[in-house]
């Protein structure tokens, strides 16, 4: 029963500096201003390759809150924003269709983003940056 009560308590805990860790990633939109290339997907713990299609995608977040993007070989733009508290970027397309990505993990070479889109909602993207 106690190491019961100890797993609640260290999960907790982790689980709660998790939050804490992301809420501090995304407080510097500076670190997502940059051009983010597509990696790869993970669904669990297995990682996949981008397809054929999807191999030069990105997202390119401007100073001025604008971005481009490709995706599947289409080119998109519009504006974003970051919700600090939230955790999340949110993305208005020039067609005013938003899409809102909660950030994963973010660092000067990584960002992880889970799409707030039914059919890839368990999906984590994996982009790079070489910058």
């Amino acid at each position: 029963m106690n190491s019961k009560i100890n797993i609640t308590i260290l999960t907790t805990i982790l689980f709660a500096f998790s939050f804490h860790n992301i809420g501090a990633q995304t407080l510097n939109k500076n670190a997502l201003i940059k051009k983010w290339d597509l990696d790869t997907y993970k669904i669990g713990v297995k990682k996949y390759p981008p397809s054929k299609k999807e191999r030069n995608d990105y997202i390119f977040f401007k100073k001025d809150m604008t971005f481009v993007s490709i995706s599947e070989g289409k080119k998109e733009s519009g504006v974003w924003m970051l919700n600090t508290n939230g955790g999340y970027i949110m993305m208005t397309d020039d067609k005013r269709e938003t899409v809102k990505a909660y950030i994963i993990t973010l660092t000067p070479k990584e960002l992880v983003l889970y799409f707030d889109i039914e059919e890839i909602r368990e999906v984590e993207v994996h982009y790079k940056s070489n910058l």
